[in-house]
């Protein structure tokens, strides 16, 4: 299962996949950060809880129906992790973001723009990735 991030040109940036249940009393979710951009590449194991990712769900079927607004992806069980999807006046989505390893004193950030009609596919894996993890 991945949630798959694209530039405006259809470019994959970053991806959140290989989610796995980890936690047995709470929902928390295993995943791994994966981000490539010009040759760069980085691979980070993070957390999540479930209602992060169906809060992420629900903000972007939001943003793909009202062509407004944004959402917020940010785990609070990690910290490591916060991404911004804005739509702008344009009808293109902005995506915004960080991401860190304290292990390593060390910080992505990164900001590109999307277009609209990659929101559907977006939504689709994000509600399926939801679905598989649900039913583990």
């Amino acid at each position: 299962m991945s949630i798959v991030f694209k530039k405006v040109t259809g470019e994959h940036i970053f991806s959140l996949e290989n989610f796995t249940n980890i936690g047995m009393e709470h929902p928390v979710i295993g995943y791994e950060f994966s981000f490539f951009s010009d040759g760069f590449i980085v691979k980070l194991p993070l957390e999540a809880e479930l209602f992060d990712l169906e809060d992420l769900f629900k903000g972007l079927s939001y943003i793909n129906q009202s062509l407004k607004g944004g959402v917020y992806f940010q785990p609070m069980i990690s910290g490591r992790i916060k991404i911004k999807i804005d739509m702008t006046d344009r009808g293109q989505i902005e995506i915004d973001g960080t991401v860190n390893d304290p292990s390593h004193s060390t910080k992505l950030s990164f900001k590109f723009l999307s277009d609209q009609t990659f929101l559907p596919d977006l939504i689709s894996q994000c509600k399926m990735t939801i679905n598989a993890l649900e039913r583990d």
